[in-house]
């Protein structure tokens, strides 16, 4: 099947995971002449796991084979911007040459959030949704630093996801940097409107239309099942997928199975022990794109002021 016929992504939004990409995916598919497909995170580029743990595939992996990317693509060939939202692109050191490779014109965005915060809204996520039993923070990431790390699927990788600089520098090696867009969550939070005009123009669109649409609305927020036990077993059981659509999960979400609530503060030991960790790569980042990021440093004082979104 031709390109001509079976238009692939010409933009992807690579990560970083619980930096604001479902704001950008649920705002960018109102957009007329954007398509984004109704499944989120295609991850087709992602390095597939070892033979020994390829059943646990499908938990983060949605097209396996090429006739399964296009076909999620089929409905595109009349948008001019085509879209893959694939956070897990942003770590796998393979996937900037797959997709040029196969999209040799692609346009790259990257969202990035303060490294500490990003990595405690990622626990409170997977604790919430039953993935993770760790009964703190701490714990969670004493646990996760002697998982196996040898794949996607052996790890959380509270600590390593929170490493942007190598990431980006991957991206903007393969794909050069003025294909390469570096958003931060901050900016999204301060003034949406603003990084909503850099993106369109990132990736060829008319920056209009975002002015008629509520784009602070909070997307993906704190949330924490109502049955926490039967959620549990739910998950156990592999009843919960990535394949139910996603206008039926977020109804599910919203009036059944999620109530939200304040999302628990950051112990000040977790906080000092990552800040270690982190200091280093953002400064080095701070390097690689030519400017000081406050924002990535924001909560390494006191408890950050961010909205209640992701």
């Amino acid at each position: 099947m031709s390109n001509e016929r079976w238009k692939l992504p010409n933009f992807f939004v690579v990560g970083a995971q619980k930096c604001g990409t479902t704001s950008l995916f649920e705002q960018l598919r109102k957009h007329s002449q954007v398509f984004i497909p109704e499944i989120k995170e295609p991850e087709f580029f992602a390095t597939p796991p070892p033979p020994g743990q390829r059943g646990k595939i499908l938990q983060w992996r949605a097209c396996r084979t090429v006739e399964e990317y296009r076909h999620v693509y089929r409905d595109a060939g009349k948008f001019a911007a085509v879209g893959d939202l694939s956070p897990g692109y942003l770590w796998d050191p393979r996937a900037p040459g797959s997709i040029r490779e196969t999209c040799p014109e692609a346009k790259i965005v990257i969202m990035l959030r303060d490294p500490v915060m990003r990595a405690h809204s990622a626990y409170l996520m997977n604790y919430g949704r039953g993935r993770d039993t760790s009964p703190n923070f701490g714990e969670a990431l004493r646990r996760d630093a002697v998982r196996d790390k040898s794949h996607y699927c052996g790890s959380y990788f509270y600590v390593e996801y929170g490493l942007y600089a190598e990431p980006v520098a991957r991206y903007f090696d393969v794909f050069g940097r003025d294909r390469v867009l570096v958003l931060l969550f901050d900016e999204l939070a301060a003034d949406p409107q603003a990084l909503f005009t850099r993106l369109a123009y990132h990736i060829g669109i008319d920056p209009q239309e975002f002015h008629s649409l509520e784009l602070s609305e909070v997307h993906n927020a704190y949330r924490m099942p109502r049955f926490m036990k039967a959620f549990r077993i739910a998950g156990a059981l592999g009843l919960r997928t990535k394949l139910i659509p996603r206008s039926m999960r977020n109804r599910l979400h919203d009036t059944f199975l999620f109530e939200r609530q304040r999302k628990p503060p950051l112990d000040e030991k977790s906080r000092q022990y990552l800040q270690e960790i982190y200091e280093p790569d953002v400064s080095r980042l701070e390097n690689i794109l030519g400017r000081s990021l406050p924002e990535l440093r924001r909560s390494w004082t006191a408890e950050a002021a961010l909205p209640n979104g992701v």
